[in-house]
């Protein structure tokens, strides 16, 4: 598996815009956030991504001082409300490479584009409801409910 290093933001986008075809995952490495001047945030990251029809997968460290992320192109996966909202943010700001517009397309062919529609909005499916206790459910933060839900 290749991995790319990166210091700045253009640098992901340069990579994507050549490479963008490619099948392979590869891992990108990129600096911690107590290194400034080499730091690419994780929305920087996301957006190279989506914009290219990638996605972004597994995080773990390297050192101290890098952390390596898991990319590879987007296959069949069903997209999240957050993704969503940034593929328009990315869409009205005229930054889709044709890759990335393409993974959108295939989405929304898919019927993909909006399978998670429910649990984004966290709708309990009655059999869950049924089982549990719907107060204590209530009590959990959004991005557990949500998870749950995707399983």
């Amino acid at each position: 598996m290749q991995d790319l290093e990166i210091t700045m933001p253009g640098a992901l986008w340069d990579w994507l815009a050549a490479h963008y075809a490619q099948p392979n995952s590869i891992r990108l490495i990129t600096w911690k956030a107590h290194h400034p001047g080499k730091y690419v945030s994780r929305d920087a990251v996301l957006d190279a991504l989506l914009a290219h029809g990638w996605i972004d997968g597994r995080r773990f460290v390297v050192d101290d001082d890098r952390t390596a992320q898991l990319l590879a192109p987007r296959q069949q996966q069903a997209w999240s409300q957050s993704y969503k909202g940034r593929v328009a943010k990315l869409q009205s700001e005229g930054r889709m490479h044709p890759a990335g517009d393409a993974a959108v397309a295939a989405g929304h062919a898919s019927g993909l584009w909006d399978f998670f529609a429910d649990v984004d909005a966290l709708i309990v499916p009655p059999d869950l409801a049924a089982g549990s206790n719907l107060a204590k459910w209530e009590a959990y933060a959004p991005s557990y409910r949500r998870n749950v839900l995707r399983w």
